[in-house]
């Protein structure tokens, strides 16, 4: 099916006319709103008049996007093809008023691949499974010289940054078309199949997946519940109301990853509880790059890290450990604990935090949407959690809140853990802490 041949469903027609720079599109499943945007890239690039335009395809993973826009693109472009597209860049080149245009297909798990290109226009699928970095630190300011447009599509997962697109949208209709699709509305799918789904999914899933909820909870969330509850006693709030208080050390608990993202979140001892007051996550950077963040804090008391850190790098031949006692911070190790065990210590210190939200509101989203792995031949929820973007800022919950001291004061931990609390062990011999050579002792700051 090419250009010429393609007929828009009629609830994505606005879509099409729109003259607004910015679209929201929130959509049952099999809606077809994938269709919809690929057509409406391909026509951007055929009637601009700008000099070699270009624009994106991106879905949350690379994979993701060829399977599912890839095939689309090149048949409603087909016809205009200024050459073969590129099947290894995932890169079709189409002649265009403002001569060749190019329609580039990615993933928001590489988003610095795209780092460099301006764009005319871009569509992003599945917003609520992207990084807010992918689109406020790439592809924002890669469409700012050419005033290029974005349309953000999905179906809710839970008050993510796909849920703040469509506040912005719906509390901005003089600059924002926002269309929203739940499917007792479009009349796309048969009403028997609705019924059959229905009587079929929970009643939090079918409100997600068909009638476009973003309040329904995501099904197998570790924290969402509890994180609502706390968002309705009052305990997220602004920087003016949570800012972090000078006179208080900070208290800092990280998860490392080698190779994916490095999360963090800080916290300040409060009467009754704990203010969370940060959350910082990057990937791809040094240990050294951390380091760095940690001592601009100021006024540090203490450091958590996982267990995991006392291991040698092969390259190095020293741990994470060494290497963060080397620069003069000395780390506590965080009680070893199962995974199921320490989100059950999350959950029960949770109630006891408030959050600015301003500084965390990254951190909190990707708690709200950890969640456990669904396993289709049992039908149930396994008693592990999904490896994916929002297991980073949840591990360091996770430690954070066996850092905290609470866990063992409310007996959640007993024996050698809770020991592990009071007095933790770096496992080295004496020479390797001489080695480090501390370059300053005590606070941090």
């Amino acid at each position: 099916m090419d250009l010429s041949k393609y007929k828009p469903r009629s609830v994505f027609l606005p879509l099409h006319q729109r003259s607004k720079r910015w679209a929201v599109v929130v959509a049952h499943r099999r809606a077809g709103k994938t269709v919809s945007v690929c057509a409406d890239l391909v026509i951007g690039a055929l009637e601009t008049a700008l000099p070699s335009p270009k624009f994106a395809y991106l879905a949350p993973l690379r994979d993701q996007a060829k399977k599912v826009a890839w095939q689309y693109l090149k048949d409603l472009s087909e016809p205009y093809w200024a050459k073969k597209p590129n099947e290894a860049e995932l890169k079709i080149e189409l002649k265009s008023r403002g001569g060749v245009a190019t329609i580039y297909v990615g993933g928001a798990d590489s988003p610095d691949s795209l780092r460099g290109l301006y764009f005319d226009g871009v569509a992003l699928d599945e917003v609520g499974d992207m990084r807010p970095s992918t689109w406020y630190s790439v592809l924002r300011p890669a469409l700012s010289d050419r005033r290029g447009w974005a349309i953000f599509m999905g179906t809710p997962k839970g008050r993510n940054m796909f849920w703040n697109l469509r506040e912005e949208a719906r509390l901005n209709p003089k600059t924002h078309l926002l269309i929203e699709l739940p499917a007792s509305k479009t009349g796309i799918i048969h009403p028997d199949e609705l019924r059959d789904a229905q009587a079929q999914m929970t009643t939090e899933a079918y409100a997600i997946e068909y009638e476009c909820s973003f309040d329904a909870s995501i099904p197998g969330a570790y924290f969402a519940r509890d994180i609502g509850k706390i968002y309705e006693a009052g305990q997220i709030g602004s920087d003016a109301k949570f800012a972090r208080d000078g006179d208080f050390p900070l208290y800092v608990a990280g998860d490392l990853g080698f190779t994916d993202s490095c999360a963090w979140w800080v916290w300040q001892k409060v009467a009754g509880g704990f203010k969370v007051v940060d959350f910082y996550e990057a990937d791809g950077q040094p240990i050294s790059h951390y380091i760095e963040w940690i001592k601009g804090l100021g006024n540090v008391e203490k450091v958590y890290l996982p267990h995991d850190a006392k291991a040698k790098s092969l390259q190095t031949g020293r741990s994470i450990i060494e290497v963060f006692l080397h620069n003069g911070i000395f780390p506590d190790i965080v009680p070893k604990m199962s995974v199921q065990d320490s989100i059950e210590a999350a959950r029960q210190v949770l109630p006891f935090c408030w959050f600015n939200e301003e500084r965390t509101y990254e951190g909190l989203e990707h708690l709200r949407a950890y969640s456990r792995t669904w396993d289709e031949k049992t039908s149930s929820f396994k008693d592990r959690p999904n490896h994916d973007s929002h297991s980073h800022a949840a591990d360091a919950f996770r430690y954070m809140a066996l850092s905290t001291g609470k866990v063992a004061e409310m007996g959640l931990l007993t024996g050698s853990a809770n020991s592990e609390i009071n007095r933790q062990t770096y496992g080295f011999s004496m020479d390797d802490l001489w080695d480090c050579q501390p370059k300053q002792s005590g606070r941090l700051g």
